[in-house]
């Protein structure tokens, strides 16, 4: 705080009419150690007061209704932490101008100490002191709450920095996930298009060149050709199934509804598990990033389960569940809260869904657990990009 504020905070200011009267009053304060500004109007003590003083003393003979009702105003319009004491020297007797005038006024005076004339220069003393004491816990609630706004000030930028590096970070978190999901689901369909066209192949060639061996007349019986035979069949079959696994040809050529009615129906074939299938008919395919991200949850949920999809005009919503024991209470909980605690591979579709601005849940109770994913659908202006849904989708696996 600068020397210049705590001189003005400090001063005390006199106006009197009589000019005798302000010279004598400040020197008797000036020799107790004030500071002291006399002052030649009311209007110029009202000035003075709101640009800061310990106290004021006036001559009630100096202020007249308007001032009055000035002094008022200026009382009424202080901050909360001000409580400006005025000093005001009346006449003697039960009612003074001063009085009869402050009753009359519309506007409250506040902080008023009456000293009646002649006053004592201890009395005068004792009173300014007084005053200057209640102003300067004024002050120091007003340096207490300037402190604490300038604290909560700084602890607000700093909050909103670390929010700000905060949505920073996950920002470039969910960037760098979506990445990997992008390379990850890059590298399932190079690795099957590897397997189909490269090892598929070969093992289609190797099965044409034993079915040529075991028709011909020295080998037509040959137990071993006849194995081979099988175990390349097996091999065949087992190798289209992994590429249809990794990255489904139905998936981009026909749409979600057969891709899922597709491996659903293969699940329940390989694992033997009993799978309801309960999807909405489409007359439009969904964008390819809605209906990837959805093929992955039915992947990642189908375990003796039902399997539903529903879509309106709004969004598109899987529910795959299983009637297992359920997940761990506080493991469910932990994923709902942050993700994490559930799979790795739950937690990649988390962040699937949450890429395309959807929602995925986990809702567990001891009579299974429920997989939820919601994903809000293209605006209508962008159903241009849309494709219509194939009448005959199981050509895609020819």
């Amino acid at each position: 705080m600068s020397s210049q504020r705590i001189n003005t905070d400090y001063r005390v200011l006199v106006l009197a009419v009589i000019g005798k009267d302000a010279e004598l009053i400040r020197k008797v304060l000036e020799q107790s150690g004030f500071a002291v500004e006399t002052i030649s109007s009311s209007n110029e003590i009202v000035r003075r007061m709101e640009g800061g003083a310990g106290t004021a003393v006036i001559a009630e003979e100096a202020l007249d209704e308007h001032s009055i009702e000035r002094l008022g105003r200026t009382a009424s319009a202080q901050p909360p932490w001000s409580d400006f004491p005025l000093i005001v020297l009346t006449g003697g007797g039960a009612s003074t101008p001063f009085t009869e005038m402050a009753v009359r006024s519309r506007a409250p005076l506040g902080n008023i100490t009456l000293l009646e004339r002649p006053v004592r220069p201890a009395t005068l003393i004792s009173a300014v002191r007084t005053a200057i004491r209640a102003r300067f816990r004024q002050y120091e609630i007003r340096n207490h709450l300037e402190e604490r706004n300038r604290n909560e000030a700084e602890l607000r930028r700093a909050h909103e920095h670390l929010e700000s590096l905060v949505e920073q970070r996950t920002n470039e978190l969910r960037k760098l996930s979506a990445r990997l999901l992008t390379v990850q689901d890059d590298e399932r369909r190079r690795i099957a298009r590897e397997l189909h066209d490269g090892m598929g192949q070969y093992l289609a060639a190797a099965q044409i060149n034993i079915d040529l061996l075991v028709r011909s007349e020295g080998a037509r019986n040959s137990p071993f050709l006849l194995e081979t035979r099988k175990l390349i069949e097996h091999a065949v079959s087992d190798i289209r199934t992994l590429s249809y696994l990794l990255h489904p040809p139905l998936l981009d050529e026909a749409g979600f509804d057969s891709a899922a009615r597709w491996y659903v129906e293969g699940f329940a074939k390989r694992s033997g598990i009993s799978v309801r299938l309960d999807l909405t008919p489409q007359l439009v395919r969904m964008p390819s990033a809605i209906e990837l991200a959805l093929f992955r949850v039915l992947q990642e949920g189908l375990i003796d389960v039902d399997v539903t999809f529903a879509r309106d005009g709004s969004a598109a919503v899987l529910e795959v569940r299983d009637y297992g024991r359920g997940l761990p209470k506080n493991l469910a909980e932990r994923f709902q809260t942050n993700g994490t605690a559930a799979g790795v591979g739950l937690a990649g579709i988390r962040e699937r869904i949450k890429e395309l601005n959807g929602d995925f849940e986990i809702i567990s109770t001891t009579s299974g657990t429920l997989l939820r994913a919601t994903v809000p659908l293209q605006e209508e202006g962008s159903a241009s990009k849309a494709v219509p849904v194939r009448q005959n989708p199981h050509a895609a696996m020819d």
